[in-house]
């Protein structure tokens, strides 16, 4: 049995066990080397896959696998801050800030800032984000669909679709998404009104309506 065939082997034991965090690094590490084999490549995707579904299913990261997958790629990061978001973030207000401050992915950032916020966690944050520092504290600011500038979209965007329903609850996810991408920064009442108007601009363009 040669290298690859006892390491394959011995992933497929360790996530038979569902001892799925050392199953993890050991797929990592060998992904992270320069040159595999095609097959062992395939394999070692195909292990991770089933881990992370492994992972979510059983809700099992503990704190060391929360801070690992912080800082690996993306899905990493979403399944971190899924697991973070149902605890009491209080706790981890360290870990929170040294992810924030880091370059992750901003997606997971803006989930995580949300969590904060609506847990109204009385601290200073620093999120990067590309190269601007923001620095924010979570229990002086708002859920978004409480801000001034939602509420303001909303009610442009009832206007606009009045007769379309299906076209306005796209025009609310669109506006949810922009809202969150945008924490710690906090529309205001104008903004939420152009904001309403460039979201029911995208989706005329989108949808040929004026061709």
């Amino acid at each position: 049995m040669n290298y690859y065939d006892e390491l394959l082997d011995k992933i497929n034991s360790l996530i038979q066990k569902e001892h799925y965090s050392e199953a993890e690094k050991l797929i990592e590490d060998e992904l992270s080397v320069a040159y595999i084999p095609r097959d062992v490549e395939e394999k070692l995707h195909s292990f991770k896959q089933t881990v992370q579904q492994n992972v979510i299913f059983n809700n099992s990261l503990n704190d060391d696998q929360i801070e690992n997958y912080l800082f690996l790629d993306e899905s990493h990061q979403l399944l971190a801050i899924n697991e973070l978001n149902k605890r009491n973030l209080r706790n981890y207000k360290d870990l929170c800030n040294r992810y924030l401050k880091s370059d992750g992915y901003k997606n997971a950032k803006v989930l995580l800032i949300d969590s904060l916020i609506r847990q109204e966690i009385n601290d200073d944050f620093s999120y990067i984000d590309e190269e601007m520092i923001l620095d924010f504290n979570p229990s002086l600011l708002l859920p978004v669909e409480k801000t001034d500038g939602f509420i303001r979209a909303i009610s442009e965007l009832q206007e606009i679709y009045l007769k379309e329903p299906s076209m306005y609850q796209m025009a609310i996810d669109l506006l949810y998404k922009e809202c969150l991408l945008s924490l710690p920064v906090l529309f205001n009442e104008e903004e939420g009104k152009q904001l309403a108007l460039k979201i029911s601009d995208f989706i005329r363009n989108a949808f040929d309506f004026d061709k």
